[in-house]
């Protein structure tokens, strides 16, 4: 709650430089504003107040203070206070915030002033260069017959069926087995990383690559030996610089059994009657999403040269706050998918030290995009308004199937994460603003090998993807 008494709030300030682009503010604010803050709240506990011998709202503040928990009433005082404090505190020590302080330590005092320190990341002095008429190219890729017909097969795979596989048929990639195995190390069994019924895809497994060159030609009930080796810089030690045995046994297996493209197919994946129509359908889905791909890539040239050309310092507190958020967000994902870290890092044969390196200049190289664009947006004074806010949460709740109450509710529980959407609505306009100053021709480039539509449904018409920019 804010007070209403916040343009006559008095304080002193005391600033103490921090690393990592930091200041420590040592926040005082003096009695008499306290004391108004305090007239207020417990103007408020009266009027919501039943005491016994008095109307309701109609007790003396003498006696309603003396009625409430003084505890209460002090969280009460000082929670109606800091939101002002901090907004003068910083205005009275002339410093620019990035984002929310660090709040801790806020307590009335013997004098009945009000002290707390706040841990507050700098915004750097930002230099640009001219960011409009920026140049960019939009790059057209042609949609040729062998993307079409990649995108159908991709199609065709997630339709496919599974049949048991033969005992006397060997196992190729593709198929699906079940597997036991057991893992040795310096010649004793570990029990607790051998399993089974361990289900994989051969050729395609990310836990344990080893078992996609060792399983094919392999029959059910067939036994085989598999050899990794760990890296020195293993995160389990038990296992760093070791290589383990595992004995693996076929247990089940089952080959993948793929439809005709046909016209039934057609009209099992689509709302469309015959085959040439659905590879009509494809392609425009392919243009319409190589299209959206090649705006993208504007939008991506253009943030580019805009960060490129930007001279600033970015700090390093802001980078380690991303650092933790997106760890944080991997991890989950890991669990989500039944992987540990350590399998993770295994898979991708990385140390966690390089993997933490990856996403700390990641987050350093979001953390500077977007304090750019926060830069060019204050320049240009461009805004989120409360319609444009709305009406996003409308097209939000029309995507997930839910209502609009539903979807507002979840953003006015979550602080947090109203906060993420306005900045990617606010960085969204930037962008937009800088595209609609730019000079961009289109080509039209060679296709690639791969078709571009791997994620495209055959009814579908992808749209932009935004790139998630760190909070501040």
């Amino acid at each position: 709650m804010s007070s209403p008494d916040s343009e006559k709030l008095d304080a002193d300030v005391e600033v103490k430089e921090l690393e990592g682009g930091q200041v420590e503010l040592q926040v005082k604010v003096h009695p008499a504003s306290v004391e108004r803050v305090r007239k207020t709240v417990l103007k408020e506990f009266g009027r919501r107040a039943n005491i016994p011998g008095f109307r309701r709202g109609k007790a003396p503040r003498s006696v309603v203070e003396r009625f409430v928990d003084q505890d209460v009433l002090r969280g009460q005082i000082i929670d109606s206070l800091l939101d002002d404090a901090y907004d003068a505190a910083t205005e009275k020590a002339g410093i620019n915030p990035l984002g929310r302080a660090r709040i801790s330590d806020a307590d009335i005092v013997d004098d009945g002033g009000l002290s707390f320190s706040a841990t507050v990341t700098l915004r750097p002095e930002i230099e640009l260069e001219e960011y409009k008429g920026l140049k960019a190219t939009r790059r057209i890729t042609a949609v040729t017959e062998e993307h079409v017909g990649a995108e159908l097969e991709r199609v065709r795979s997630r339709r496919a069926q599974f049949a048991e596989l033969p005992e006397d048929e060997a196992v190729e990639k593709g198929d699906l087995v079940i597997v036991d195995y057991d893992m040795f190390v310096d010649g004793e069994k570990k029990d607790d990383a051998s399993a089974q019924g361990y289900p994989l895809e051969v050729g395609a497994d990310q836990l344990f690559p080893e078992m996609n060159e060792a399983l094919p030609g392999s029959r059910i009930g067939e036994t085989r030996e598999v050899e990794v080796k760990y890296r020195d810089d293993h995160s389990d030690p038990a296992l760093a610089g070791k290589t383990a045995h595992f004995e693996v046994k076929i247990r089940e297996a089952r080959r993948r059994q793929l439809p005709e493209l046909d016209d039934d197919f057609a009209r099992a994946v689509s709302d469309l009657d015959t085959m040439e129509a659905l590879r009509q359908r494809v392609r425009e889905n392919l243009e319409a999403l190589g299209k959206a791909l090649a705006e993208d890539d504007v939008r991506t040239q253009l943030i580019q040269q805009v960060s490129d050309g930007a001279a600033l310092d970015v700090p390093n507190a802001l980078v380690g706050r991303e650092v933790d958020r997106r760890m944080e967000e991997i991890e989950g994902e890991l669990d989500r998918r039944g992987l540990t870290l350590q399998q993770h890092l295994q898979n991708t044969n990385q140390s966690f030290e390089d993997w933490r390196a990856d996403i700390e200049a990641d987050s350093r190289g979001a953390a500077r995009r977007a304090l750019v664009l926060d830069e060019i947006g204050e320049r240009e004074k461009i805004q989120v308004t409360e319609e444009e806010l709305h009406e996003e949460m409308d097209r939000q709740a029309e995507h997930e199937r839910t209502t609009r109450d539903d979807i507002r509710e979840r953003y006015s529980s979550d602080q947090s994460q109203l906060s993420r959407l306005v900045t990617r609505m606010y960085h969204r306009k930037v962008v937009q603003f800088l595209l609609d100053n730019a000079d961009v021709t289109e080509a039209t480039v060679k296709p690639e090998q791969e078709s571009a539509g791997a994620d495209a449904q055959p009814g579908e018409t992808p749209g932009h993807q935004e790139e998630e920019q760190p909070d501040q």
